[in-house]
């Protein structure tokens, strides 16, 4: 498994993670920090997927560099 490869399975574990997190809130309104567990969790969420979104720029980028190589030689 490549390094692009390892750091996007590792960003989508943490989203999952953190998408339960807010699922378990939305579900259990009622309980103890409930608003503020959900603040958190959504704000990581989003840090994540800005991460993911950022790893498919740069894979992008990789791909079209890998193509003007190959169709330089």
């Amino acid at each position: 498994m490549n390094l692009t490869e390892s750091a996007e399975s590792h960003i989508k574990s943490k989203m999952d993670k953190h998408a339960f997190e807010i699922n378990v809130c939305l579900q259990d309104q009622s309980r103890d920090r409930c608003y503020e567990d959900f603040l958190l969790a959504l704000s990581k969420y989003g840090q994540a997927a800005t991460q993911l979104e950022v790893l498919e720029k740069i894979k992008s980028q990789i791909e079209q560099a890998d193509k003007e190589n190959t169709d330089e030689n």
